[in-house]
Order: structure tokens, then sequence, then C-alpha cells
């Protein structure tokens, strides 16, 4: 199906057999398949008889019907909600526009490359009474409001993708007539749009609302500019588009509620979010409250919601980006051609070195705000240098997700926690401000993983001893180092029940150490799946059976030999991001292995997120420093990201206790001074005796998982027992 044109109709029995013929005649001429979907919006006269009557003449007529006057909005939605058509057009039924401008308006759709055309009204043949100069007149105060230059901003006759005009009707406020700011809704939301002149016709037959008592209306419409400003022109464009198909499919939650005093806290967290974080705001909080009741959908349901994002995010794609479009094109592949996760595999698989090599080219959007995309820079596991853009929906969702699978541990907000991580490396000032404000209102605090030594072990037990935290999280290899070092000084001093969960990340954990670890702090362990590119993908819930996919911003495929892995086979990761615009990444290889699961067998946990199963492509790769400090591979990426300028590709390789080899790719603009700064910072952490005897090479090889690891220790010590 092409088209779906959208009618909503309220008493129009006299203007409804012109509409049906005329209609009739439009498609014929377009020569696409085209329905018309009436949605009968409470009539009182003979409309619902005069379209039973049109439908069994014309075939391509669908009647909805509400039982009484909702609105020309939810008109609207009911009728999307029907609609079978690539593309929605919505018109309508007093034949003021002329349908025969729906051809008009879908040629320039495809001519402009935007995405949407609105028909503007015409001033030829206008009556130019006081609804005309009210017309003019609104137009004026919505373009000077919400910073736009329109003909006729408030026309309702627009043509554009079907997912697009369902998130267009995605908003918070609560409006007398949200139609009029269609058009400011798609400006908002970064949508391309174009016009194009149509004629328009006085009413013939049938009664406007605007006719008898046009006063009330009126006032109502500037009530409705007032808060569409604080929607539109005040707040950052809406970051979850969950809502909407949550009210239609309505999980039950499952979710243990929060006390309020718990509650009130979380709220009050969410709302200062802007405030104690980078690029973000407070629309993390509407994510978190979607995430919390989506992660109840059936997987069927899941799958619906992957699916309509994934026909969003492509027809975003193929519109917006260029590398996208032209290889769309080179296989005769278009968007409409991708509706459900099976077609996924018609599109091109993305490595990074395609985004390496298009990053300033043409993989970015063409209508992304600079002032909403953060740059993420990584050296990774691989050793070479890697940089991509996220825009701020896409951090806000990733947030928020983090915030839910934490609470799958037994902790919940408010909670003590700790990190084992580094907390401000590579921040500036007025970051570091902010992860201390963070930090002091989530009652959390860190010991610095890049700092582990016999000496600092102790202090570090003691430490956690001390605060007692109910939660902590951080990278599996320091968790393993101080699981080991607590089994043999003793067990933790514990008064009380903590910690609840530990939550492990970066490195693989293997079962020897998650059981090492577990014995030690006396607690589950749960692990998460994450990269710099998505941050958290995966976790592990409460019932172990596998990682929990967060399935409502990404599509992980496990492939095998180009195809599907079958549950228990070790197959490649691919990952579509279902919520980054600015710089999508659609069937982007990461470079790791992981278990497929068999989908058929429900989590006990209830959840209907996809999963994963065991994460095989990571290994661990720990440095033992002059002083006896163990550092993580982890941390060469913090360190090396902000040299990629210099340095393309580096390996830290040790064999022996006291020196390592650096090897390293030279970028374009090397210098013998960049490499001094390099070789000082990591004397600073691996101590200043360290011998870094460095080496150049023309390419780093890969391993099977096709990365180039950034470290490799080739010292065969037993990691549980390096601490003694």
């Amino acid at each position: 199906m092409e088209l779906s044109v959208i009618v909503p109709c309220l008493n129009e029995e006299a203007n409804l057999p012109e509409l049906c013929a005329r209609m009739a005649e439009v498609f014929l001429i377009g020569g696409f398949p085209a329905e018309l979907i009436v949605v009968d919006d409470g009539s009182t006269d003979r409309t619902a008889e005069v379209l039973a009557t049109e439908a069994a003449r014309h075939p391509f007529i669908v009647v909805r019907r509400h039982a009484q006057n909702r609105g020309i909005t939810n008109a609207w939605r009911t009728g999307v909600a029907a609609a079978r058509g690539r593309l929605v057009c919505v018109l309508d039924a007093d034949l003021q526009y002329q349908p025969e401008d729906i051809l008009r308006l879908r040629r320039e759709l495809g001519i402009s490359n935007v995405d949407i055309v609105q028909g503007w009204r015409s001033p030829f043949g206008r009556d130019k009474g006081p609804r005309y100069w009210y017309s003019r007149g609104f137009n004026y105060i919505l373009n000077r409001s919400f910073g736009m230059d329109l003909q006729d901003n408030k026309s309702g006759f627009v043509l554009c993708a079907r997912e697009v005009f369902a998130d267009l009707l995605d908003y918070r406020g609560h409006y007398h007539y949200w139609q009029s700011f269609i058009m400011v809704a798609a400006h908002h939301k970064g949508y391309t749009y174009k016009q194009v002149e149509t004629l328009f016709e006085n009413r013939k037959a049938g009664k406007s609302f605007l006719d008898n008592a046009p006063v009330k209306p009126i006032l109502r419409s500037f009530l409705d500019v007032a808060r569409a400003l604080g929607e539109y022109r005040f707040s950052p464009a809406r970051s979850s588009d969950l809502r909407p198909f949550l009210e239609e499919k309505r999980p039950l939650n499952r979710s243990t509620p929060r006390p309020t005093v718990r509650r009130v806290y979380f709220d009050g967290y969410l709302a200062l979010f802007g405030v104690t974080h980078w690029m973000m705001t407070k629309g993390v909080r509407e994510h978190h409250r979607d995430l919390e009741d989506s992660q109840w959908l059936s997987p069927a349901g899941m799958r619906e919601l992957q699916e309509r994002k994934l026909r969003r995010l492509v027809h975003h794609a193929y519109k917006h980006v260029p590398y996208y479009r032209d290889r769309m094109r080179a296989i005769g592949v278009g968007p409409e051609e991708i509706r459900t996760l099976d077609d996924l595999s018609k599109l091109p698989l993305l490595a990074k070195s395609d985004v390496r090599r298009h990053l300033y080219f043409d993989i970015m959007s063409d209508n992304h705000k600079k002032s909403e995309v953060l740059k993420i820079a990584t050296s990774g596991s691989t050793g070479e240098p890697f940089v991509c853009y996220v825009d701020r929906a896409q951090l806000e969702f990733r947030w928020a997700a983090t915030l839910r699978s934490q609470e799958w541990t037994g902790y919940r907000f408010g909670d003590r926690t700790m990190r084992l991580w580094h907390q401000t490396i590579g921040m500036s000032t007025t970051q570091v401000a902010r992860e201390y404000a963070d930090s002091f209102l989530s009652r959390r605090r860190f010991i610095p993983a890049y700092e582990m030594s016999d000496a600092t072990l102790r202090e570090f037990v003691r430490a956690i001893e001390e605060y007692q935290p109910v939660f902590l999280d951080g990278y599996a290899e320091s968790f393993n180092f101080l699981a080991g070092y607590i089994q043999r000084h003793g067990r933790l001093v514990k008064s009380g029940d903590w910690p609840k969960g530990i939550m492990s990340s970066a490195q693989t954990l293997p079962e020897g150490s998650r059981k090492i670890i577990e014995e030690a702090f006396g607690c589950r362990v749960f692990d998460k799946y994450g990269s710099r590119e998505f941050s958290g993908i995966a976790y592990e819930c409460e019932a172990h059976a596998g990682h929990h996919v967060v399935g409502e911003g990404f599509i992980v495929e496990i492939l095998k030999d180009g195809r599907p892995a079958k549950p228990g086979e070790i197959g490649e990761v691919v990952i579509t991001d279902l919520n980054n615009y600015c710089l999508p990444f659609i069937r982007y290889r990461i470079g790791d292995l992981a278990e497929a699961v068999d989908e058929g067998e429900p989590c006990p946990c209830g959840r209907g997120l996809p999963r994963i199963g065991k994460i095989e492509g990571r290994v661990q790769s720990i440095i033992i420093g002059a002083d006896g400090q163990y550092v993580p591979g982890t941390f060469f990426a913090h360190v090396f990201k902000d040299y990629d300028h210099a340095i393309r590709q580096f390996q830290i390789v040790q064999e022996q206790r006291g020196s390592v080899v650096l090897k390293v790719v030279k970028g374009t603009r090397y210098s013998d001074a960049t490499l001094g700064e390099v070789t000082a910072l990591l004397h600073k952490f691996l101590g200043a005796e360290m011998k870094i005897d460095v080496q150049f090479a023309d390419n780093i090889d890969m391993v099977r998982t096709g990365k180039r690891l950034a470290t490799v220790s080739k010292l065969g010590i037993d990691f549980q027992q390096a601490a003694k």
C-alpha cells in the first residue's frame, strides 16, 4: 500500500459522495495502491449511512467510527492506527482543499527529499471575510512565536511517511485544537518540510464549527498558543517515543512500587538531571518512566515496538544520511521494503572502518542540531582510535536504561552505591563539578580502578566496609582482584544486608571470576554488556538467564556465516541503534562474539525484552605496573583517545614485570613531542621505573574477533593469585 488518505468528518453527509468519487479518480490517475480512511467522528446526521453506501461502491474506502465527537487529532490517530500505506495524507472532508492536489504533494515529496510536504491555501479566489483575516493573523502569530516563516502555518493538508506523522501526533500538552500546530511540531522535532501552493475553495455544503460562534474557538486557539510555547519553544524536543505505543498496548507494570519518600527523592534527582549531567535534560525522567513500563511488554509487543522504530529510523537514514541512501540505492532497496526485523538482512553491514572513512563526509545526518550532539572518542579494546557522535535523545535514553537495569539487582535509587571506575579522567573542570554533584545526589562514591596495588586494596576494602554500599558496579577485572584479596585476607566485615548486588562491565566475566566475586562479597553478580558507542546494550536480570537487550533502543543480531545463529551457537554481534539519529548505526559490526539463545523460551523474570547469552569476544588484559599496581586494559583507551590525531593505532604488550612494549602506528599529525606526552602519562600511572620500549609499526594484527587488542599480557599470571 503506497498511500493512506485520512479524512476526519463530522456531519458531512452532503460532501462525502463527491469526495469519494474524486478520490477514486485521484487513485486511478496516480496508478498506485491507495486507501481512503474516513473517520466518522461522532456524526449525528446521515454520515454513517452515506459512508456505508460509498464503502460498498468503492473497495478502497475504510471506515472507522467514534461513538462521540473526539476532535480532529484523535480522528487522525484512529486513522493512523488503521493505515496500511507507506505514506499518509490528511485531508478535510469539506472539499475546501482539492483532493487532486494530493498527487502534487506526493510528487513534491519524492523530488524534494524532505520529510513533510504541506499544501498551503492560496489566496486566489478565497473569500476575504473575517475568517480569512483571522487565519492570516494567526499564521503571523505562529511564525513569530516559533521562529518560522511559513505561508500558511496552520494548514492541516500534509503528506509524509506514516511513521513521521505518528511521531508528530506524540505531544504532551492538552490542546483544544492541536491540529493548528502540526507544522510547529514538525519544526520542533527537526523534520524538514516544504510548502506547495494549493487552491482553496469556500465551503459549499455543511457547517464549520467557526460559522456560528467564532469568538470562543478563537480564544481557545490563543490559549493553545501559550501551551504550545511551553512544549515547542521553551522545552527540548520530546525524547521518548514510547509513550503512545505504551498507551496503546497498556502492559501490566510488575515493578515494585517505590515508597513515597523514595519516589519524591528519585523524581527530584531526575528533575535536576540537566544540571548534573553534560548535554542532557530532565527528559531522562520521561525515558525512565516509559522504560519502567515497556520492559513488561510481551515479546511480540516488544518486537512490534522495535519494528515501528526501525521503520522510522530507516526512513530517516534514507532521507537525511547520504551514506545510507547511496548504499540502499546501490542494492535496489527502498525504505518501504524494511518493515520487519527479518527485513534487516536486506541492508548491508556497517563496519568501524566505514564510520571512520565517512564520518566527516556523508554518514552524519543533514538535519541534526550541532548543539545537541556529543563527540564520543575511544580507543576501545582494538587499540585503534574511534570517533563517533551521539545526539541528546540517545544519551538520555542510555542513562534511563542504566538506571532501570541497576534496580534489577535489588538496589533502589537512594541506596548507597560505590563504583570501581575512574571518576574524572578526561573531563573538563565543568564536567568534573557536575560529576561530583551527581555523585552527591545519587549517594555514590568511587574507588579508583586504575590505582589498585597491595596497599590500596586494603584501603579499598576498608572504605567499602565503612560505607556499606547496597550496590557496587565497575570493571569486572577490578572486582576480580578485589575479591581475590578479600578471600586471602578474610571476609568483608559486614553488619546488615549489603551489598545486594554487583554489576560488572567493561570486560568478559568468566564463570570462575563470577563465583569468586560472589563468594567474597556475599551477593549475586549482574553482568552488563556495553560499549562506548552505545553504553549499556544488555544486562542480566535477577533470573540470570542470559543478558536482556535494551530492546526499546537496540536490535541485536547474532550472526554466523551471514545467518542468524542458532540457540547455543556463537556468532558475531551486530547492533542497530534505534535512537541515535545524528549518526545512525544500522547493522553495526561492533567486533564482539556472543551466544545466541532460544527466544521461544521466555525469561523467568517475565520481561519481554530479547536476550543474548554469554559474551565471548572480550578478554581480560591487565598490565602490572612497576610498583605492583594492576592497570586494566580499559585505562589505556582513556589515555590514547585524546591522541588519535598523532597515534592511529597502539598496543601495549607485557612479557615481563617492569617493562612493556608500546607498539605505535603513526597518525597523520604524529610528532616526537606528542609521543613524549603519552609516555610521560604512562609513567605516571605505571611507575617512573617502568621501562617502555617504543616500537613503530605499519599495522597491528587483528585477533579472530576482528579486534586489535589494546593490551596483551604474556606474563602467564593466575590473576586470582596476583595480589599475593
